[in-house]
């Protein structure tokens, strides 16, 4: 049985924290423009359950803000090929052992706040193993506003 270990971190938005190591997600790929960032953790948005952070544990500056897209997007209808659900482990979309987030860019108001929709990252809870997957979808932009008009914005 493998012995968990706990690590300090240094991130952006919440100095240095605590972490277990078996809570960091493998990114063999990195992200899209972070290439070379491939170990991160999620970190809850405290008081606020429809945001976390996506922190890489090596490098303070680089952190995402993340949302389960159905949280704000019901009728978000995505397709994952097999081959790329293969390179984190994911071999049956029936499984519940993924989680699928998207990455949003803050506005210079909440308001103004958008998601990319076309590049959803694919986490394996599991394996704990990530990717970020380019999807094939004309009604999505990286861009999408995160409000739309009708839910308070």
């Amino acid at each position: 049985m493998k012995r968990v270990e706990k690590m300090k971190i240094l991130t952006k938005y919440f100095g240095e924290i605590e972490i277990l190591d078996d809570a960091i997600i493998n990114f063999p790929g990195g992200l899209l423009g972070f290439e070379d960032s491939k170990d991160f953790v999620l970190i809850d948005m405290p008081g606020n359950s429809h945001f976390k952070f996506l922190q890489d544990i090596h490098k303070s500056y680089v952190s995402f803000v993340m949302i389960n897209p159905w949280d704000f997007f019901e009728n978000y209808d995505i397709e994952l090929s097999d081959i790329e659900l293969e390179k984190i482990r994911v071999t049956s979309l029936k499984d519940d052992n993924f989680s699928i987030y998207n990455v949003v860019t803050l506005g210079k108001t909440f308001d103004l706040s958008s998601a990319n929709l076309i590049a959803p990252v694919v986490i394996n809870n599991n394996e704990k193993l990530g990717r970020q997957i380019i999807v094939d979808n004309p009604k999505y932009t990286t861009k999408h506003p995160l409000l739309q008009e009708g839910l308070g914005a």
